[in-house]
This record gives C-alpha cells, sequence and structure tokens, in this order.
C-alpha cells in the first residue's frame, strides 16, 4: 500500500474551489488552471503561487523547482556550469549529476544559460527530485515538443517511487493523462473547463 506524500483538505480563495485530493508516492498530481479570474479577485493575483505557498505551508519539505535565473555578477563573469549547478548549487554528488545529464541527454561541461528551456527545466526538476521525495513544478513555458519529453523526464522519477504536483495551464490539458500514475485536477475558475486544445505551441 502507498503512503501519502501529502494531503489536501477542499478549500476556496477568491471563489474559487481547490477540491480535496491525496498525492501518494510514486503518483503525480497535474492540476490544470486558467489565468482568467473572476471581476472579484486582486489584479496581481497569481493562482499557481497561491497554491504552491499554501501547500509548502501545510508541508514544509515540500520544495518548488522553479526556473533558476543566473544574477550574480561571477556568474555572468564566468558562467555556470551544468556540473556547477548540480555540484555547487545544489549540492549533489558527482555519481548522481552524471546520471542526471545522462538521462537528459546533456553533459555536465556544458553551460547552464546555453540549454534549451525544457533541458533547463527538466535539469532543474531532476535535481530537486534527487534531493527530495516530494516536490513541486509547473510547465509553464514549455513548448508542445518539449512537453512529451518533459513527461517523460518526470515519470522516470516517479516510477521510481518519487511524487509530485505539477501546474499547468488548462486550456492545453490532455484529453488523456499519458501515464497511469498522473491525477488530473481541473480548476476552471470563471470558464468553460472542457474549452481545451490540443496540440498547442506553447504551455503559457
Amino acid at each position: 500500500m502507498k503512503n501519502i506524500a501529502f494531503y489536501n483538505e477542499e478549500f476556496e480563495i477568491h471563489g474559487i474551489s481547490i477540491p480535496k485530493f491525496e498525492l501518494k508516492e510514486g503518483e503525480l498530481v497535474r492540476i490544470y488552471s486558467s489565468r482568467i479570474y473572476p471581476e472579484n479577485v486582486p489584479v496581481n493575483f497569481d493562482l499557481t503561487l497561491e497554491l504552491i505557498r499554501r501547500f509548502q505551508n501545510k508541508k514544509t519539505d515540500f520544495p518548488w523547482a522553479r526556473n533558476y535565473n543566473q544574477n550574480s555578477i561571477i556568474e555572468y563573469i564566468k558562467p555556470l556550469t551544468i556540473k556547477t549547478y548540480l555540484i555547487n548549487k545544489m549540492h549533489i554528488n558527482i555519481q548522481s549529476a552524471v546520471r542526471i545529464v545522462d538521462e537528459i541527454g546533456i553533459t555536465l561541461h556544458e553551460k547552464f544559460e546555453y540549454l534549451g528551456f525544457t533541458k533547463k527545466k527538466a535539469l532543474i526538476i531532476k535535481a530537486n527530485f534527487e534531493k527530495n521525495k516530494c516536490i513541486l513544478f509547473d510547465y509553464y513555458g514549455v513548448d508542445a515538443m518539449g512537453i512529451d519529453f518533459l513527461e517523460k523526464i518526470i515519470n522516470v522519477e516517479i516510477e521510481r517511487g518519487k511524487s509530485a504536483i505539477a501546474f499547468d495551464n488548462l486550456y492545453y490539458a490532455h484529453q488523456t493523462e499519458p501515464y497511469s500514475n498522473i491525477t488530473p485536477i481541473r480548476i476552471a475558475s470563471g470558464f468553460n473547463p472542457y474549452l481545451i486544445k490540443t496540440n498547442p505551441p506553447l504551455h503559457f
């Protein structure tokens, strides 16, 4: 029997209902939401960020694999390599670092900033999975070809017994999820949840 990694009671935020769900080990909960909110929602409101904050308040060891931006002067002078990112930034041992880059199809000596968006996202997610049993991440910004690649990379970790909550755009939701260990949750927040486009160019 699988252990429960996270449990969410149903709640409402600014008129948007978030259903009850449980996340078990070796499973992924994929939350699809629109970015069109009811009129009474504050202008600067972002449902994904709000949910991440709430989930992390309930479970402190629940890191968000957020996009990494090089913003220090040193990193501009001496660009970050993938090896430096994994070993120095994420504190991952060399053996695990080698395995991670092999699974993504990159090398340790490549420059982090020169990676394509999807592979950079895959690297960040894999690094967070290496350090944690349960993580949060999002698919925003990944193109149609990249989404298939990213889903395969992530499924490897889920099959290893890891678990995650992922966030994606409702407009681009799958009619059927690519893997049986994924539980989709659709949050309409003001428009038809069945208005779904297939083969999207971008997941914004």
